[in-house]
């Protein structure tokens, strides 16, 4: 046997033989597609290697056309093969430049079958013999087809795309794949490609010999899938080696994630098929057996969180990622649940993200919490901000927006320091590294006057209330802030009413004693007169001894002084002052005094009530004037109520409108009433039945009632105590 027949016999051998081995493999594993494409394209050389060894030897022209032609039918196959081979091995190249490839081919053989004797030769005229290898073998001798052209040109693209997809696996990383299996594919192609065109085109007489580069192109690939087989028995013994580890790994993960309420899951992002633990079935209440797809999951998620978790897991993919999200999920019985998920995307050797591996838990109560909390600070009647170590602010409610002018986004993340007066700034900054040093909360109005400082740069003042928290990122301060601007003014207010109240008492106390003090210095002033009448008689006389004249003159000192003092005690009694009437509504003075008594009830365990008339017509009075007439009764009814157990002590104000032209007031009691012999007296100047009382506080109040063309009446009341009733004109009838 020739050394040719034995070389190009043990090449088809070869190539047969791998394929056979490669064959094996796809037949226990379907999924290594590259391994069946191997085995074609190797069954393919192998069959070129035959029809080779048939060319060299063809006894006529016509035997070596007809077996020319056919070779080509081997030749798409390879190069099918080897485009395939690239696709799924590599898993690179351009799809569109890979289906040029095998279109430009398939036009190359049918033209090959068209043409004739075939696409290489127009017209076949000998052959020539010549030694190779020790033998003669047959060279042709023709014209060469144009047509060759089209055959050609698909090797220059399987080689253009095979360098793109070379490059590619590179840049990736894999540069032994890159070497081995795109740098074997090139270089081969181009020998082989090189060796047939000059054999065709007359440069140089030899035996076409193409089947020995692509036998090493066939034993460089099945290198490489060998080293992956033999990587995968490598990485078998591995995993077998620890799997006993891994178990108790597992053991170890399964035991922290129950622990944290954690439930682990993996989606197959190409098959859409999802793995889950026996936790996520729990939240999610799947069945605890049965497949479980992605659909699935999208089916429990809320309708309007779908598009975001959608979201957030394409991008993971898309990026090779991880992502952190949150999302309610409806349950069969339709109770809906807050779930938090992280996840992050594996790929697989060829850097295609295949898998997502995920944790799921059940956030609900903290996202409850975190509601009411949001609930809570936004329905504050005070304004609320939280303040971190760093003195910046985490949060604010709309209160908080009102006070001073910001919009929520102007003051998040911003130093507190924005809200403080800059007289203040420095000492604050102080303050603040103090608190936080040994941090306690603080009542609100605790310290110093406060003022905070709005965005138009004005100030107010502003009480504060400070509770420090402690969150696993450190210590945070939750402040409460009012505005006291109007509270201040208010007091103020009051202050001034009281004022105008007391020195109104004065003023109608000397109206009271007006009336008393004619009485008391009628007598002095008479006696002075008659002592000085009889001094004037005896003068007149001629009886009126020194002795006599110095009695007389002291009893009229006396008196005098007496007068004297009479007057100066009126006059210390009483400043500047002057009535002034007006429009006014009596809800609203009766609410007044009901605010300016507080403290006194609160004093004395004493409760106040109202019941206001609506609708009620203004009438023309003096308000101070009219004040002082409640604030008496009032305070009279607290002195009434001393023995009257805490609970019953309550003071009742009623307004009415009659519809006889007055409104009416009332203020009722719960003390001990009014006994029999003090019924008709109550109004009489200085009298009294308290031990302290000046007996001028009713009598007070009926002038002044009276003054303003009202009544007053007093009465026990069914139930104990007393009522004190006085009515005043709505207009008609009212002194001017």
């Amino acid at each position: 046997m020739s050394w040719v027949t034995v070389i190009w016999s043990m090449s088809a051998g070869a190539c047969l033989t791998l394929a056979f081995l490669q064959f094996i493999v796809w037949c226990k594993d379907r999924a290594a597609r590259a391994n069946l494409v191997f085995a074609l394209g190797a069954v393919a050389v192998a069959v070129f290697a035959g029809l080779e060894l048939a060319l060299m030897r063809a006894e006529t022209p016509a035997q070596f056309g007809t077996v020319a032609r056919w070779i080509h039918v081997p030749g798409w196959v390879l190069i099918v093969s080897i485009v395939a081979f690239v696709r799924l091995y590599l898993n690179a190249g351009r799809r569109w430049l890979a289906w040029t490839v095998v279109a430009v081919r398939t036009l190359a053989l049918i033209l090959n079958f068209v043409l004739s004797p075939n696409i290489n030769y127009r017209k076949l005229t000998a052959l020539r013999h010549m030694p190779f290898l020790g033998e003669p073998v047959s060279v042709p001798v023709g014209v060469p087809n144009p047509w060759m052209l089209v055959a050609q040109f698909s090797l220059l693209l399987l080689v253009i795309f095979v360098v793109d997809a070379t490059i590619t696996v590179w840049r990736r990383g894999n540069r032994r794949q890159a070497l081995v299996v795109g740098g074997s594919i090139v270089l081969l192609v181009v020998l082989a490609s090189a060796q047939a065109v000059a054999m065709t085109w007359g440069i140089m007489a030899t035996p076409l010999t193409v089947s020995l580069f692509y036998l090493i192109l066939v034993a460089a690939m099945a290198y490489e899938l060998s080293y992956d087989l033999i990587r995968t028995a490598q990485v078998t013994r591995q995993l077998q080696a620890s799997e006993a580890s891994l178990r108790e790994f597992e053991e170890r993960v399964a035991l922290a994630a129950d622990a944290a309420q954690l439930g682990a899951w993996e989606l197959d992002t190409t098959s859409d098929r999802i793995w889950v633990s026996d936790k996520v079935r729990q939240l999610f209440q799947f069945p605890p057996d049965g497949e479980i797809s992605h659909t699935h999951f999208e089916q429990r998620v809320h309708p309007e969180d779908r598009a975001a978790r959608d979201r957030v897991m394409r991008r993971a993919i898309q990026t090779h990622g991880s992502y952190e999200t949150e999302y309610r999920i409806v349950l069969p019985d339709g109770m809906i649940r807050w779930i938090g998920g992280r996840a992050r995307c594996v790929s697989d050797t060829k850097g295609k993200p295949t898998r997502l591996l995920g944790v799921s838990m059940d956030i609900t109560e903290r996202k409850q919490a975190e509601e009411l909390f949001q609930l809570a600070t936004e329905a504050s009647p005070s304004g609320t901000v939280l303040v971190d170590h760093q003195g910046r602010i985490l949060l604010v409610n709309a209160h908080i927006e009102g006070l001073f002018g910001y919009a929520r986004d102007e003051l998040i993340g911003k130093a507190i320091d924005i809200l403080v007066p800059e007289r203040f700034a420095r000492a604050h900054a102080s303050d603040r590294a103090n608190f936080f040093v040994a941090p306690e909360a603080r009542a609100m109005g605790a310290g110093r006057e406060l003022f905070a400082r709005r965005k138009d740069g004005s100030e107010f003042p502003v009480e504060i209330g400070l509770n420090p928290i402690q969150t696993p990122h450190g210590v945070v301060v939750l402040a409460n802030v009012v505005d006291i601007s109007a509270r201040l003014a208010a007091e103020e207010g009051m202050r001034r009413s009281r004022e105008q109240v007391e020195l109104l008492s004065r003023v109608s106390l000397l109206g009271e004693m007006t009336a008393s003090l004619a009485h008391e210095l009628n007598q002095p002033l008479g006696a002075i007169v008659n002592n000085a009448t009889a001094a004037t008689q005896y003068l007149e006389q001629g009886r009126l001894n020194p002795e006599q004249l110095q009695d007389i003159l002291t009893d009229v000192v006396r008196d005098a002084r007496r007068a004297h003092d009479i007057m100066r005690n009126v006059r210390s009694a009483i400043k500047k002052g002057s009535a002034i009437r007006g429009q006014i509504n009596l809800n609203d003075v009766v609410k007044g005094v009901t605010h300016m008594v507080q403290p006194d009830a609160a004093a004395q365990l004493c409760k106040m009530e109202m019941s206001l008339a609506r609708d009620l017509p203004a009438i023309e009075c003096d308000p101070t004037q009219i004040q002082q007439v409640l604030i008496n009764l009032v305070r009279n009814a607290f002195d009434a109520m001393h023995d009257t157990p805490p609970g019953r002590r309550t003071v009742e104000i009623a307004t009415n409108h009659n519809g006889e032209g007055t409104i009416s007031v009332v203020v009722r009691d719960y003390g001990s009433g009014i006994s029999e012999t003090a019924r008709d007296r109550l109004f009489e100047q200085f009298f009294t039945t308290k031990d302290d009382g000046l007996g001028m506080g009713l009598a007070i109040v009926r002038s002044i009632i009276e003054a303003h063309g009202g009544t007053v009446t007093a009465e026990n009341a069914d139930g104990g105590g007393a009522r004190f009733h006085f009515r005043l004109p709505i207009k008609e009838g009212m002194p001017q």
